[in-house]
Parts: structure tokens; sequence; C-alpha cells
């Protein structure tokens, strides 16, 4: 219920979110100026706009240049597999037959002879993030595979997380069956549950994303249980 109760709150842009946006506008320029997409006078006059940014670091190009290298090699590595390998970069995505009004971005998309892979840039440093059944990564891939299955026979999905800043990349792999399969069981039956504002609270480490967190009672009560542990375990260290 926490996902309709979120609309009653506004959203708010924090730094670090502005952040992040400016880190995928260098990619997303960077990327197509590399796969051809647009000629060399709008890169240099959008590089020039960007880093006009007052967010700007020149730490920041060479970050996330970090993640177009890693882009690049799973792009050739899928043109070993299919010379004509298709690469979208940030491609929106349809979820709505999984979720109502649900809309997605994928930063890039790479297709290959029954292989879909999808990569998510993450500039944030401050939480690690791993591509292991990442609910949010399979999500972007479902919308991929739904709008491109028709066209490529694909049996693998491989998603990758890549998190400059921290070193850190993260892949995994599920069968295109099986992830089809969590949408229609998991994801469709859930989104509706939650359209409808059914279901029980459940707080959590999710709950630090939550604009309704600081009003919510559930996670008032489990952050007060949280604490109490903490209290006696280090009030018997011994028993902890």
């Amino acid at each position: 219920p926490s996902a309709m109760l979120e609309e009653e709150y506004p959203s708010q842009s924090s730094v670090f979110a502005q952040e992040g946006t400016l880190a995928h506008e260098f990619a997303e320029i960077t990327l197509r100026r590399l796969m051809g997409q647009i000629d060399v006078n709008v890169y240099l006059a959008t590089l020039e706009n960007l880093r006009g940014s007052e967010l700007y670091t020149h730490e920041m190009e060479e970050q996330v240049q970090k993640y177009v290298d890693h882009v690049i090699e799973s792009y050739a590595e899928a043109k070993t597999i299919t010379p004509d390998a298709l690469m979208l970069i940030e491609e929106k995505v349809d979820l709505t037959h999984y979720i109502e009004d649900g809309l997605g971005s994928c930063d890039d998309v790479i297709i290959a002879d029954k292989l879909l892979i999808v990569e998510d840039l993450k500039y944030g440093k401050g939480v690690r993030v791993d591509a292991q059944d990442n609910s949010q990564l399979k999500l972007y891939a479902l919308g991929a595979l739904r709008r491109y299955e028709m066209h490529y026979d694909i049996e693998t999905v491989r998603m990758s997380i890549i998190q400059p800043r921290l070193d850190h990349i993260s892949t995994w792999e599920i069968s295109a069956k099986d992830l089809i399969a969590w949408g229609e069981t998991v994801v469709k039956p859930t989104a509706k549950k939650a359209y409808a504002g059914e279901g029980e609270f459940c707080a959590g480490d999710w709950c630090r994303w939550c604009k309704a967190a600081p009003k919510c009672k559930v996670l008032a009560d489990f952050s007060i249980d949280v604490a109490k542990t903490e209290f006696i375990n280090e009030e018997n260290p011994k028993e902890s």
C-alpha cells in the first residue's frame, strides 16, 4: 500500500539525483557519438553545455567513461555472436502490460542472436547494488524483452549494474521464459494490489527511498524494535 500512499507527497529531487542525471547525460552523449548517432558538432556543443553545470567535475567524466567502456565491450562481444547486433541507448520501455501506467528507460540495451543485454549505470556511491534478482533491473529487462521478442529469438537475458565510483560491476542472467513468468505471476498481481492500496505495509532497508517514510507508523514501530535490539546487544555483548 505504500506505493499509493507516496502519491500524497510531492516529489523532491536531491542534489544526488541531479548529479546522477548529469552523469547519465554524459554517458548518453558519449555513447551516441561513438555509435555514430550524432555528428561531432552536436557532440561538442552538448558536451560544452553539460560541462557548464555547477554539478560538473572532471572526475564525473572519468567515472562515466568506465561505464561507457563496459558498454562498448558488451557490444563488441555481442557482435562476435551476431555481426549486426543492435545497441539502443536510453531506450524507453513500456511496462503497462504488467503495471498500470508503468514506463521505464534502459540506459542501454544490446540485442544479439538469442541474447538480450540490459545494463544500468548507477553513479551514486552510497549504496552498493547487485544485479542478482534485482527487481528494478528485471522490470527494465521485461519491458525491453516484450518490445523486441517478436523480432528476435531471445532465450537469455543478461543484466548488469555498473557503479563506476565503487569500481563495482554486477552481472546476472535469467532465461527469457523465467523472466516473463516472473512478470506474469509476481509483478502483475502485485502491481494490481498496490494500485488498489491493498496488502500490508512491510518495513525494511527499502524504506529509505519511500517519500511517506517520515509519517509511516509501521516504519516507526520497526525502527523502535531495531533500536531496542541494538541496545540489548550493547548491554549484553556476550549474548548477542
